[in-house]
């Protein structure tokens, strides 16, 4: 998302749509205009903030320069008056990032398994190239690029599931935070080595005028702790990876949970001979 958000001008207004607490740090944008918009309360409470259904959005037309979908689409009850609303408040020259889960994938399937309700997710999108038009479509904007996702398996760390909202979804107590680093690093090995994707989550789809080229390149370092991504060369560049014994590692920048560290890799397009 940060490929639309770095290069939005001062006063930009921003719609952070099914954030909850938010997709991103404000502090990061001081310059935008963020409207955070939700069916349920944050935890922590600022005035950006504002209970809204994405089906019945209480913005004027063309209101925002950008709307950011993190992870939210899954979870609408009305998808398609949500896209339409989407569409319309959004500027005619804006963008649209959206991050959504593949339903095919380990990590959505065990997901969808260990959660009550399927934890919420109640749209199933297989189909990047379908999912792409049909946004394409209601939002009115050219598609602008997509990156494949890789899985943070957040939602097995003991930490999290010690969380209110976790204990009241599932019984499951998580899994050690040294295990569960140790066990997507063996997932990601194993993709590179069998070309499988045991490490896949879905998609990051761009629309309309993003503002800087999108690398398809599949960031494969995702905080086992926050899920936050990061590009492999930036982690490098920062000095935050460190060699112990055989492998590598890094802090997470964001949370500072300890993850093994593997490059990234290139987009499923660039290995077909």
């Amino acid at each position: 998302m940060h490929e639309i958000l770095d290069n939005l001008p001062p006063r930009a207004r921003v719609l952070d749509l099914g954030a909850q607490a938010g997709s991103f740090s404000l502090d990061q944008y001081p310059h935008l205009t963020v409207v955070r918009a939700d069916l349920s309360q944050p935890n922590r409470h600022d005035n950006c903030s504002v209970l809204a259904d994405a089906a019945q959005l209480p913005f004027p037309s063309r209101a925002f320069d950008a709307v950011i979908l993190n992870h939210s689409l899954e979870h609408f009850a009305r998808l398609k008056p949500a896209l339409q609303e989407i569409g319309r408040v959004v500027t005619r020259d804006g963008a649209v990032y959206v991050a959504v889960p593949d339903a095919r994938t380990i990590t959505d399937r065990l997901y969808r398994k260990l959660y009550a309700g399927s934890g919420g997710h109640l749209n199933l999108f297989d189909s990047e190239a379908a999912l792409t038009k049909m946004l394409a479509w209601y939002l009115g904007l050219e598609p602008g690029g997509a990156r494949a996702l890789c899985s943070s398996f957040a939602f097995l760390n003991r930490r999290n599931a010690r969380q209110s909202v976790a204990l009241r979804q599932t019984r499951f107590a998580g899994l050690p935070e040294p295990l569960l680093a140790r066990l997507s690093a063996a997932f990601r090995l194993f993709d590179r080595r069998f070309h499988t994707r045991a490490s896949r989550y879905g998609w990051a789809l761009y629309f309309g005028k993003v503002g800087a080229s999108v690398d398809p390149a599949v960031r494969t370092n995702v905080c086992i702790r926050c899920g936050a991504g990061h590009a492999a060369g930036w982690l490098l560049e920062l000095g935050l990876v460190r060699r112990r014994a055989v492998f590598k590692r890094y802090q997470c920048p964001q949370c500072g949970a300890a993850n093994y560290y593997t490059p990234d890799e290139p987009p499923p397009a660039a290995k077909r001979p």
